[in-house]
C-alpha cells in the first residue's frame, strides 16, 4: 500500500490544471491535523481524495492532511468510530448496515448520485434485466460486499431470491470476461472502471447500472455524529476542500492531476494514464452528475428514501429514521462559499 509522501515537496506540483492555482496556506505551524481514509487503497477512483491533499485544497482550509488507504470498508468504519480518522468514503449500503447496528454515522455529502456498479455480460448472450438473472451464474466482487448486496436487492425487485441464482466470487477487473468466455459465469457485477476498460479494448459487452433496480446514493462521505456536533466548522472546511478538488478535476488537466497525485500516493495502473483519464471523465459525467449538476455533492432525499425502502424490504438493514442519517447542512454551507 502506498504512503503519503512529503506534502510540500514541490511548489511546482501546483501547476497541473487550469484550476490548480490555489496556493498552499503558509501557516503550517497553525495547521490542524486531519486524517481521512479511503475504503480500499489508493485506486484511481479515489482521485478527488488524493487531489484534496496533493492539490493543496485541504491545506488551503488550514489543515495538515493525511490520507490513509483502507483495507476494506468495515475496517474504515471502525477507524471512523474510534476517532482515528475523521471522514471515510463508502457506499450507502455500508452506512445503512453500520447505522442499523448502532454506529453513530452521518453522511455529509454524496459524490456518486448514480451507481458505481454495472451488470456486465457478453453482447451475443446478454443479460438485459433483473428478471433475466433467474437461473444464471453471477460473478460478484466479494462475498458479503456491496455487489452481493446489490444483487440481492435487484433480485428482490424482480420477485426473485438469492436461491434463484448461483454466485461466484470473481474480483473486479476486465479479466473477468474470461470467465464468461469459459462458460463459468453468465454475467458479473463490476465497477464502472471495468466497463470503461472493456469498452476501450473494444470488447462486445452489454451493460446496465444496478440503480435501474436498486436506486440509491452510491459513493458518499461519512463522518460521526460527534464530529458534526462538536466540530461543525471542520466539517464545512473539509467539504469546501472536496468541492475545490472536484471543481479542479472537472475544469483541469486530468493527466496532470493524476501525475501530481502519484507523487504523493502510489496509484495502481498509473502507467495506463489514458485509460484512467477516460474512466474519470466517464465517472464525472455520469454517476457524479446523474441527478443533475444542481444536485452535485448534495444528498438527494428521494434517493435516500428509495434506498431505505429497497434495503429494508430486502432484509439487509433497518434504520429508525432515514433522514437522520444524512444532512445537507454542511455541504450547503460549503457550496455557498
Amino acid at each position: 500500500m502506498g504512503t503519503r509522501r512529503d506534502l510540500f515537496k514541490a511548489a511546482g506540483g501546483l501547476v497541473a490544471g487550469a484550476a490548480l492555482a490555489t496556493p498552499f496556506i503558509g501557516q503550517a505551524a497553525a495547521a490542524e491535523p486531519l486524517t481521512f481514509m479511503t475504503p480500499f487503497g489508493f485506486i484511481p477512483d479515489f482521485l478527488e481524495m488524493m487531489n484534496m491533499v496533493s492539490g493543496g485544497f485541504l491545506a488551503a482550509q488550514g489543515f495538515a492532511p493525511k490520507l490513509l488507504g483502507g483495507q476494506g470498508t468495515a475496517t474504515a468504519i471502525q477507524q471512523l468510530i474510534s476517532g482515528a480518522v475523521s471522514f471515510v468514503r463508502m457506499t450507502a449500503i455500508d452506512q445503512f448496515t453500520a447505522v442499523a447496528k448502532g454506529a453513530p454515522l452521518v453522511c455529509v455529502s454524496t459524490l456518486y448520485q448514480g451507481s458505481n456498479f454495472h451488470v456486465i455480460s457478453a453482447k451475443e448472450k446478454p443479460v438485459t434485466s433483473a428478471a433475466d438473472l433467474k437461473g444464471k451464474t453471477v460473478g460478484i466482487v466479494s462475498v458479503g460486499g456491496s455487489t452481493e448486496q446489490l444483487l440481492e436487492i435487484m433480485l428482490h425487485s424482480a420477485g426473485l431470491t438469492k436461491a434463484d441464482v448461483t454466485t461466484q466470487t470473481v474480483g473486479n477487473s476486465p479479466g473477468v470476461m474470461q470467465f464468461i468466455r469459459q462458460g463459468r459465469i453468465d454475467c458479473f457485477i463490476n465497477s464502472i472502471g471495468v466497463v470503461v476498460a472493456l469498452q476501450s479494448a473494444n470488447e462486445a459487452i452489454a451493460n446496465w447500472p444496478t440503480d435501474r433496480y436498486a436506486p440509491m446514493p452510491s459513493q458518499i462521505y461519512v463522518t460521526t455524529r460527534d464530529m458534526t456536533e462538536k466540530r461543525p466548522e471542520a466539517v464545512v472546511a473539509f467539504l469546501k476542500a472536496l468541492k475545490a478538488s472536484t471543481d479542479d478535476m472537472m475544469r483541469g488537466d486530468l493527466k496532470a492531476i493524476y501525475t501530481r497525485a502519484n507523487t504523493d500516493f502510489d496509484i495502481p495502473g498509473i502507467k495506463n494514464l489514458d485509460e484512467l483519464v477516460a474512466l474519470m471523465q466517464f465517472t464525472m459525467n455520469n454517476p457524479w452528475l446523474s441527478e443533475g449538476r444542481e444536485n452535485f455533492l448534495l444528498n438527494v432525499p428521494s434517493l435516500w428514501t428509495k434506498a431505505d425502502q429497497e434495503i429494508r424490504s430486502a432484509g439487509f438493514a433497518s434504520v429508525p429514521q432515514v433522514d437522520a442519517i444524512y444532512t445537507n447542512v454542511f455541504i450547503q454551507q460549503a457550496l455557498k462559499a
